[in-house]
């Protein structure tokens, strides 16, 4: 005789498989801090494997980048302040993968600080994870910028998008 479940439960099983369990709940990994290569990239070693992270929800500007005000390295500065907040050890969590394979994620919250200090900008197209956390991220970029910390008491700095695409040759030969 045909029961109801005989036909439910394969079913249901299948959308079991298509769940990716990472959406539930994040991974996190103790790593070790090797290498930053500027204010929003680390490089990070877990066992035997090495893995680039671009911190979420941050923008920093590029190495050889300037300030508005045109003088000085505002790359520079975002990397120190990163090295600065890490310690040889933290907890990474993972977020997702970007389009050029790096791991995105946060290390220790350092994000946030960054952003309280006034090294970094909020990535434009940032993803959240609430709206409370959205609006803490934006209050503390307007306070930095309003009391001039870090990056904003020399002019800020040219988004580095636009920044990359304005000095195309500069920035290929650098690489």
């Amino acid at each position: 005789m045909w029961r109801p479940y005989q036909i439910l439960w394969p079913l249901f099983s299948l959308f079991i498989v298509r769940v990716d369990l990472t959406d539930l709940s994040p991974m996190t990994f103790s790593v070790q801090i090797l290498k930053v290569y500027d204010g929003d990239t680390v490089l990070v070693r877990k066992g035997a494997f090495e893995h680039k992270v671009r911190l979420s929800r941050i923008d920093a500007p590029e190495k050889g980048q300037p300030y508005l005000t045109g003088s000085g390295d505002a790359g520079k500065m975002a990397g120190e302040c990163l090295k600065k907040n890490l310690s040889k050890h933290a907890v990474l969590r993972v977020g997702g993968q970007d389009i050029y394979g790096r791991i995105l994620g946060d290390l220790d919250d350092v994000s946030l600080r960054l952003v309280q200090q006034g090294c970094v900008a909020i990535y434009p197209h940032a993803h959240f994870n609430s709206l409370k956390e959205k609006y803490i991220y934006l209050g503390d970029y307007f306070k930095a910028r309003r009391l001039k910390k870090g990056i904003w008491a020399f002019g800020g700095f040219m988004q580095p998008k636009a920044w990359r695409k304005k000095n195309k040759k500069k920035f290929k030969t650098r690489i």
